[in-house]
């Protein structure tokens, strides 16, 4: 899911912010990726965090719009408009940020990043 922090919660200037900023690539290598957005009550360290988002990326996971590829400006740019909720209802998530080769439609999308935004108890 997208708590990568590990706080049981998932937030856009938080979670959102370290998912993107790592889609960014070096520019927040080590504690940039996680500085001003990182809870008081994260279970994950720096490190682990970059971990479990660039397995996400790996795994192809965070790729939302379903193109083959995780971008930054797209896929991350989706992830943290929806996490900011109703601001970036309908068209509003994917405008300007949806491949032209994405499997989603805009409404799958949405579905999609909910599905990841649930967090539940650990199995």
């Amino acid at each position: 899911n997208l708590d990568v922090d590990g706080d049981g919660k998932v937030t856009a200037l938080g979670d959102g912010l370290m998912a993107i900023r790592k889609l960014f690539g070096a520019a927040f290598a080590g504690n940039a990726l996680t500085s001003k957005a990182l809870s008081n009550d994260a279970t994950r360290s720096t490190t682990e965090i970059h971990d479990f988002i660039q397995a996400g990326m790996d795994a192809k996971v965070l790729d939302v719009d379903g193109d083959g590829s995780v971008t930054a400006l797209g896929d991350g740019l989706m992830i943290i408009r929806k996490l900011f909720g109703a601001a970036f209802a309908g068209d509003a998530l994917t405008s300007k940020a949806i491949s032209n080769d994405a499997s989603r439609t805009t409404e799958e999308i949405h579905e999609y990043i909910a599905s990841m935004s649930t967090v539940g108890p650990v199995s």
